[in-house]
């Protein structure tokens, strides 16, 4: 055997044989690895060491970890010389145990697999070190190609070449893991309660040495990933360089047409920029005429349904006529002879073959009015999932600005954008002025957007919001069955109403403010779980106020709007004015980002923006409201024109 196979497997240490597991005590486990280590350097004989230790356990154990680092070959050789030897071992004391002999041709078989191994063993030990001498000369290949890279390139090719050895490291431990289970599984029939104590310890260290693999498997992954990250900046920041070296190396002229040939660049790409706003401006313009269309449809559907209706009264009446002339009948029959009797008969049952033929005619009417219903309903579900699909580049927008469009263009310009993230807002101001209107739009303008939006009345029901959404936005009933919408009602069941609604939470009492926080929290942790963020209406805190006071309305509205702001959510709470003094509207303030003020001035609407955000202007604006909006007039330079 070769002095330095000698000495590799002199190496292995008894110290390092913390992962053989054997049914005897420490010291024998070192002495076999030394008998073994001797055996393998030429210093021991196999076959005497097989005679002096005959009552020695059968059970081979696994290598340790640093003699499973030295690489595939090495192990490989010790798990099968580990197998032959447990095997002869197991003959030699079936024959002893038995007073049996063993015969010369045994053991002349027995030196035969010995040679036999010793010649696998030098043979393989030389495939080790010609594939060692390889491995370095590789690596000085690499070593002598990386020197003429930038120090960047090399250092982060290293990195990668040493995390692909430690996966490939990583991948043979697990491999040798799954091979130690199968063999204790294979164990399992002839095994005693012993040898269940040590699979269970077994698969314990086997479980906790996955988990460490996995972990550092991950760590590894997140370690690449980084490398992965700063490769590709450092190749734009190279690009970048590259560029300015080129344009610096060029002449004056040279420069001056490359810059000129990256303007026109960039100019081209404003143009294609310009193209496809215009192509989306087509398409809104296109999605108007189909919503026009669709009102003319729904407009005729309402004309058909009021057409059913009258039918359906001319039916009630005609039931009316055939029942007087049943009593009619019944009392002229008993004057009336048999021919009379006869006409009146047959004129009775042509009235019911006419009133039969009359209903077959509107119920066949009525299921076509219901299908076409339900046909214009898909259709409009169908339009309001691609408005909204395509203003995913809008959304985008709104998280990348961390501001919300209000619904209405030059309110938004007003705010120089929109209102930020996680804004809770009073909308002050007195009764049919518009405020509600503002609101609508904002929540309208979410749904558009495929925003979902909770809605916490006091003073309306949801048939009562739904009316007023109808004149905002088209398909309002689409986009709650899309749950987008939900409701928390508080004022419903104090009314007496017994309305079920499948989108609305029903609060029994208003002034159970837990359960309103419970339902809002509720509906706000599935919307989270789903979308970037929701927008929430209170309507009204002014009707909330008079249910108690102001002192638990404050204790409630402070943690509530601390939890919307977490939730990064924008949320408007409307404040009628008049009804609370000008301490409790600084109280109600004071928790809020903002607030927007509505006054009458001289038969004149105006609005003015306090706190919130940056604004263009914090004068009173006019406007003029409708069922539909708000239409703002010019806030430039401080002034009303």
């Amino acid at each position: 055997m070769k002095e330095d196979q000698k000495s590799d497997y002199a190496q292995f240490e008894p110290a390092d044989a913390n992962g053989i597991n054997n049914n005897t005590d420490g010291s024998t486990s070192t002495e076999k690895i030394e008998e073994i280590k001797k055996w393998l350097t030429d210093e021991y004989n196999l076959i005497s060491w097989l005679d002096e230790s005959p009552q020695a356990s059968a059970e081979t154990t696994p290598i340790s970890e640093k003699a499973e680092d030295r690489g595939e070959t090495v192990e490989e050789i010790i798990a099968s010389y580990e197998a032959e030897i447990a095997r002869l071992k197991d003959e030699i004391c079936e024959a002893k145990e038995g007073q049996a002999v063993i015969f010369d041709e045994n053991r002349e078989e027995i030196r035969q697999k010995v040679e036999k191994l010793t010649e696998e063993n030098t043979k393989l030990a030389k495939e080790l070190k010609e594939a060692s001498e390889q491995l370095a000369f590789l690596k000085e290949r690499l070593e002598e190609a990386l020197a003429g890279l930038p120090v960047d390139h090399a250092e982060i090719i290293r990195k990668e070449l040493e995390l692909k050895e430690k996966e490939r490291a990583l991948e043979e431990r697990e491999r040798r893991l799954t091979e130690k289970e199968a063999m204790l599984e294979n164990k399992k029939a002839g095994a005693a309660v012993e040898e269940t104590a040590l699979e269970d310890r077994y698969h314990a260290e086997l479980l906790e040495k996955e988990s460490d693999y996995r972990r550092r498997e991950q760590e590894l992954r997140t370690k690449i990933e980084q490398l992965e990250d700063e490769l590709k900046q450092k190749n734009i920041e190279i690009k970048l360089l590259k560029d300015e070296l080129e344009i610096a190396k060029m002449s004056a002229p040279d420069a001056k047409k490359e810059i000129e040939k990256t303007i026109k660049e960039i100019q081209q790409k404003e143009k294609s920029l310009l193209l496809k706003d215009e192509e989306i401006r087509r398409l809104r313009e296109e999605l108007q005429e189909k919503n026009e269309e669709l009102q003319k449809i729904k407009s005729m559907i309402s004309y058909k349904e009021e057409e059913l209706i009258r039918r359906e009264e001319d039916i009630l009446y005609r039931e009316k006529l055939l029942a007087e002339e049943r009593r009619r009948f019944e009392e002229a029959k008993k004057n009336a002879t048999s021919i009379e009797e006869h006409e009146m008969v047959k004129g009775l049952e042509d009235l019911k073959a006419e009133i039969q033929r009359k209903e077959e005619e509107l119920r066949a009417k009525e299921k076509y009015l219901n299908a076409k219903m339900e046909e214009l309903r898909l259709r409009e579900q169908g339009i309001i999932e691609d408005e909204i699909a395509a203003r995913e580049e809008q959304r985008a927008l709104e998280m990348q600005q961390a501001k919300v469009k209000t619904g209405n263009p030059r309110l938004d310009d007003l705010l120089l954008g929109g209102i930020p993230f996680g804004s809770n807002v009073l909308v002050h101001g007195p009764p049919f002025i518009g405020k509600e209107v503002m609101v609508n739009q904002f929540i309208a303008e979410g749904l558009k957007k495929g925003i979902p939006a909770i809605w916490v009345i006091t003073d309306k029901t949801p048939n009562d919001i739904r009316e007023e959404m109808k004149f905002v936005v088209s398909g309002y009933e689409e986009y709650e069955r899309l749950g987008l919408v939900k409701y928390v009602d508080s004022y419903s069941r104090s009314m007496g109403d017994t309305t079920v609604d499948p989108y609305t939470v029903y609060i029994e009492e208003p002034t159970d403010h837990d359960k309103i926080m419970n339902a809002v929290e509720k509906i706000a942790k599935e919307y989270k779980d789903k979308y970037e963020y929701y927008r929430l209406a209170f309507r009204t805190i002014s009707t909330f106020i008079a249910y108690s006071d102001i002192n638990s309305a404050f204790r409630f509205l402070s943690p509530f709007c601390g939890r919307r702001k977490r939730d990064k959510s924008v949320s408007l709470y409307v404040v009628e004015k008049g009804m609370h003094s000008e301490q409790e509207i600084q109280m109600l303030g004071s928790i809020m980002d903002g607030m927007i003020d509505f006054k009458v001035d001289q038969l004149r609407t105006y609005f003015a923006v306090i706190g919130i955000c940056e604004v263009q202007s914090r004068a009173y604006i006019r406007y003029t409201a409708s069922k539909s909006g708000l239409t703002i007039g010019s806030f430039a330079l401080e002034h009303i024109r």
